[in-house]
């Protein structure tokens, strides 16, 4: 017979919602190394344009510079929220009773 208490329940939904997170996580980081990808071209593209304002591609590049930082940080954090969730998860049918 396995019992499995109510706080044993509870602690495994709290694991389940931060793995849900640790995707949300994921997905903006990949969301964020889209835009560094893009504001790339942008800087590139201006760079060969001789109308566009010399400040704009050394925005362009720290901007992006700073979206795939964001991105290398958010799958930092998604890593640690996994492991995270990874220790709080009951393992199930841990408390038998013979």
């Amino acid at each position: 017979m396995v019992i499995e208490s109510e706080s044993s329940r509870a602690s495994g939904a709290q694991a389940d919602e931060l793995l849900a997170h640790t995707g949300r996580l994921r997905a903006d980081a990949d969301l964020m190394d889209g835009y560094a990808r893009r504001l790339r071209t942008i800087a590139a593209t201006l760079g060969t344009c001789s109308t566009a304002p010399g400040w704009s591609r050394p925005v362009l590049e720290r901007q992006a510079a700073a979206c795939a930082s964001a991105a290398t940080r958010l799958r930092a954090a998604a890593e640690a929220l996994l492991a995270h969730a990874r220790a709080d998860r009951p393992t199930r049918g841990a408390m038998s009773v013979s």
